[in-house]
């Protein structure tokens, strides 16, 4: 039987784009009896933001494999998901990788010709 598989990003790309930064978090908690409780915590919260921008289609183009996103990362950079690559063993294998908005593939996230060959 002949089946999509979604790799996604390489491990260098989910690294740049899933990192967290820990921050400090200082406020006031209002409870719904009305009680108040200060708080001061320290949190993971994710360094990019994440916005859908578009789908990969497979053969039934009304359920979609996966979607496609942009990242803004906390430095102001700006990166897309593309599909690097299709190769077919049972099916198509899709394996994505990042890019900044003018179509410059960012290299870290680029998977390896021989790393795609062994899935």
């Amino acid at each position: 039987m002949r089946m999509a598989q979604f790799y996604g990003l390489n491990p260098q790309g989910r690294k740049l784009v899933l990192k967290k930064l820990m921050v400090r978090e200082i406020g006031t908690m209002i409870l719904p009896d009305g009680k108040k409780v200060k708080f001061n915590r320290r949190r993971a919260v994710p360094v990019a933001r994440k916005q859908v921008i578009g789908d990969i289609k497979t053969l039934d183009p009304s359920v979609p494999l996966a979607q496609l996103h942009r990242y803004t990362l906390h430095d102001g950079r700006v990166l897309d998901e593309f599909v690097q690559e299709v190769l077919h063993h049972g099916g198509p294998m899709y394996f994505l990788a990042l890019r900044s908005p003018d179509g410059t593939p960012v290299p870290e996230t680029l998977w390896a010709r021989e790393v795609m060959e062994q899935h």
